[in-house]
C-alpha cells in the first residue's frame, strides 16, 4: 500500500478538525502492463486529481482463490487509520470483493465500484465451481455491499445482471486515455529497433493471451488472408496463461510472420511502428488497448461485441463478428491493402478518442462522479 502524501496527520484525525482535501482510497489489482483498471488508477493518481483529493493506494499484487483474511485485517487497519471519505474499487471479482469487503469492516461512508467486466462473460476453462462462486456469490455481494456503482461503457451498464442496483448506478466513468501530439515521431526509430522494413505492413494486437480475447479466430484468419508481394508482420504484445497455445496457434499462420513480445511496458512506442491494430476478442466491456492505437492514428479491426461497438460506431476502423474468422480476414485484408484508407480511419480514430475518450475526459467524468459522492 501506498500513500500520495505520509500518514503523519492521518492518524485518528480530531473530530472537528477540517481536512484540506477528501480522502479517497484508490484500489486496484496486478501487474503493471497487463491490467486495464490498474492503468486507470495509475494515470488518476498521476493526474491533477491528486491536488483536489488526497490519494491512499490499497494495492493486491496478485489475486487469490478464496477469502485471504491476513489481507482483509491489513487493510481494514489500513482504511480505519485514514478514515477516508471514499474509498474507489474496481472490480467485480475476488480482488473487488476483498477491496469492498474491507472498506464495510472499516465502517467507510462511501464505498464505489466501478465494473470493468464479469467473470460470467468468460467462454475458456468450463464452467467451474469457482466461476459459480464468483459469479453467484463474489460478485453480487461485491455490489450489495457498495454505496454506489459506476461503468466503464453504455454496455456496461445496460446489462441484466446490474438491474437490481440501478438505485446505486452513478453513471459512465469511461477509460481515458493520453493522446500523444505527434503520434508516428517515434515511428522510424521503434521500426528500425524491431528490424522492420519501410515497406513491411504491420499489424499489432495488445491484449492478455487468453482465448477469450479471440486469438484462436486471428490465427484462422490469417490463413484466410490472400497472398500479396507484401511482407506481413503482427506483433503480439501481453502475456497470460494461454501464452504456449497461442504462440503455437499463430506462428506460422498463413504468410504472416508473426512476432510474440511478450508483456511489455512500451506499447504506446510498438503502436506508433503499426499500420493496423487488431482486436478479435469475444467480449469485452471498454478496452485501454484499443483507444490507445486509435490515439496513435492506428485503424482497427475489432470484433462487434460490448464497448467496442459504441467506440467504433463513432469512426476509426472496422466491425466485425465475434468469432468469425473469414469476415476477420475479409476485414484485415481491405485494410492492409490500401494504405489511404488506413491513414484515413485512422484520422477519424483518433478524433473520437480525443473527443470521447481521452484523458482529460476520464478524469473531468470522474471528479464529477467524485463530487456529487461527496455532497450527499
Amino acid at each position: 500500500m501506498e500513500s500520495s502524501a505520509p500518514p503523519t496527520g492521518l492518524d485518528r484525525p480530531s473530530p472537528l478538525r477540517v481536512r484540506p482535501r477528501p480522502v479517497v482510497v484508490q484500489h486496484s489489482a496486478g501487474r503493471p502492463g497487463a491490467n486495464g483498471p490498474l492503468t486507470a488508477v495509475q494515470r488518476v493518481l498521476a493526474s491533477p486529481l491528486a491536488e483536489r483529493y488526497e490519494f491512499v493506494r490499497m494495492h493486491q499484487g496478485v489475486g487469490n482463490g478464496a477469502v485471504d483474511a491476513s489481507l482483509l485485517r491489513e487493510w481494514v487497519r489500513l482504511l480505519r487509520r485514514v478514515r477516508p471519505d471514499l474509498v474507489h474499487v474496481r472490480g467485480l471479482q475476488n480482488e473487488g470483493f476483498h477491496g469492498v469487503l474491507a472498506a464495510r469492516l472499516a465502517g467507510c461512508p462511501r464505498i464505489l465500484v466501478t465494473v470493468h467486466g464479469t467473470v460470467r462473460d468468460l467462454r475458456q476453462g468450463g464452467r467451474n465451481w469457482r466461476r459459480r462462486l464468483l459469479v453467484h456469490g463474489a460478485e453480487p455481494v461485491t455490489l450489495r455491499l457498495a454505496s454506489h456503482v459506476a461503468t466503464v461503457c453504455e454496455y456496461a451498464a445496460g446489462r441484466d445482471f446490474l438491474r437490481p442496483y440501478a438505485g446505486k448506478f452513478v453513471g459512465v466513468v469511461p477509460n481515458g486515455v493520453p493522446v500523444p501530439p505527434d503520434p508516428v515521431a517515434a515511428r522510424d526509430r521503434v521500426r528500425a529497433e524491431l528490424c522492420l522494413r519501410p515497406d513491411d505492413v504491420v499489424m499489432i494486437a495488445v491484449a492478455r493471451l487468453t482465448w477469450d480475447k479471440g486469438y484462436g479466430v486471428l490465427a484462422d484468419a490469417l490463413h484466410r488472408l490472400p497472398a500479396t508481394g507484401d511482407r506481413r508482420i503482427l506483433l503480439v504484445a501481453g502475456d497470460g496463461p494461454d501464452r504456449v497455445g497461442i504462440a503455437a496457434a499463430l506462428v506460422g499462420a498463413g504468410g504472416t510472420e508473426v512476432r510474440m513480445l511478450g508483456n511489455r511496458l512500451d506499447v504506446p512506442e510498438l503502436l506508433s511502428a503499426a499500420d493496423v491494430f487488431v482486436f478479435p476478442t469475444l467480449h469485452e466491456n471498454l478496452s485501454n488497448a484499443l483507444l490507445e492505437a486509435m490515439a496513435h492514428r492506428l485503424p482497427v479491426v475489432a470484433s462487434a461485441v460490448g464497448g467496442n461497438v459504441e467506440v467504433l460506431r463513432r469512426g476509426g476502423g472496422r466491425l466485425v463478428p465475434a468469432g468469425d474468422p473469414d469476415a476477420l480476414a475479409e476485414a484485415l485484408a481491405g485494410l492492409l491493402d490500401d494504405a489511404a484508407e488506413r491513414d484515413h480511419l485512422g484520422r477519424l480514430g483518433r478524433k473520437v478518442v480525443s473527443e470521447s475518450y481521452s484523458l482529460e475526459v476520464m478524469l473531468r467524468t470522474l471528479d464529477g462522479v467524485y463530487e456529487r459522492m461527496l455532497q450527499r
